[in-house]
């Protein structure tokens, strides 16, 4: 081989492994945000019990029970997006002061990620607010990424983040329940957790009877179905008729449907929902055990919709990230027309509640 070839060849593999020592670099970042100079959030709310697959909290003081909800964080390395995107989160429970953060997954995403991880989560714990997430379709990829069990390990180890791992014969990581108590103790209010998944393998295309070639995005399993219903008549038991609300990251299977214009309670559609790909009977079992308030869901950044059905509400959680595909990269819209926020829940004493959301940029 002659010489100008060899030094050719050198050059352009210091220049591949220059390239991926940057990739690397860059996604094994943390979360580009100073976690020490946060303060901790005043508020009166406690864990009065727990179990593999659920908690029990009370506030101690009478009054509503404000719950915040981010979705689509994606940390990802982009260091001037990640910091804008946790700015706005620790802005917003600043001023909102919540009793409960709920993140509705792809919170971390791309590879190399251990280090954002558990720095999110000891910013989580600064701040020193109850939380809780589900896991997105985006969790686990990437080269050397945390993967999804590790995932809730991690998270859940922190003393203010509520998720739980689960059952281990139930389908999925972070399978679990928040029970939420009055200061009287009766039962306010009961959050469902989920493990919606990721992409369907040829095993479970087989066993749904899905026969769409190619990526078609995975969703709650019939264990985890069965699991709902066990789990909502062992709380029925023990506190009797309550309200329930449900979050999963991928819209299930009925968030896809035709909507006449009056279903619709608030937001816009602005692209496809990109809903599981089949049905596993969770929403039948929300209607037949009678407790459903409303499923929260996130996966797509453009949608913000609320829509009816069958007296349940399917509702977007309000987007929340700035370092993946959003209004602006999308549709290259103007700052006042982005929708990057949070959703607000005001939970009364008797369950029922009232939501608001909150807009970055409004």
């Amino acid at each position: 081989m002659k010489k100008s070839v060899k030094i050719i060849l050198a050059l352009v593999l210091a220049a591949i492994i220059g390239a991926g020592g940057f990739v690397i670099y860059k996604n094994s970042q943390g979360i580009s945000y100073d976690i020490s100079s946060v303060e901790k959030v005043q508020n009166d709310v406690e864990i009065v019990s727990e179990t593999e697959d659920g908690v029990t909290i009370k506030k101690n003081s009478d009054g509503d029970f404000k719950v915040l909800m981010f979705t689509d964080t994606h940390l990802n390395g982009k260091k001037a997006k990640d910091n804008m995107t946790v700015t706005y989160i620790v802005n917003n429970i600043n001023e909102q002061k919540p009793d409960l953060v709920i993140f509705g997954g792809d919170n971390i995403s791309s590879g190399f990620n251990k280090k954002r991880t558990t720095e999110f989560a000891e910013l989580m714990e600064n701040l020193g607010v109850y939380w809780a997430t589900v896991l997105g379709n985006h969790e686990g990829e990437g080269i050397l990424a945390v993967s999804r069990e590790k995932n809730v390990e991690i998270f859940s180890s922190y003393d203010y983040c509520l998720m739980r791992n689960g059952k281990d014969d139930i389908e999925g990581n972070g399978n679990y329940t928040i029970n939420v108590l009055n200061s009287d103790g009766t039962l306010k209010e009961v959050f469902f957790f989920m493990d919606s998944g990721s992409y369907m393998t040829d095993e479970s295309k087989a066993e749904y009877g899905v026969t769409k070639e190619g990526e078609v995005y995975d969703g709650v399993k019939t264990s985890q179905v069965q699991w709902y219903k066990d789990k909502h008549d062992a709380i029925t038991a023990e506190y009797g008729k309550f309200k329930s609300i449900t979050v999963v990251h991928i819209p299930p299977y009925q968030a896809e449907r035709e909507y006449s214009e009056e279903d619709y309670l608030y937001g816009e559609k602005r692209e496809g929902v990109c809903e599981s790909g089949f049905d596993s009977g969770l929403v039948d079992a929300m209607i037949q055990k009678g407790s459903a308030q409303a499923v929260y869901f996130g996966h797509d950044h453009v949608n913000d919709f609320g829509v009816m059905y069958k007296d349940i509400l399917f509702s977007y959680i309000q987007p929340s990230g700035y370092g993946v595909y959003n209004m602006e990269s999308k549709f290259d819209s103007p700052e006042n027309e982005w929708i990057q926020g949070c959703t607000l829940i005001n939970i009364k004493e008797d369950g029922t509640y009232t939501a608001e959301r909150i807009y970055n940029h409004k």
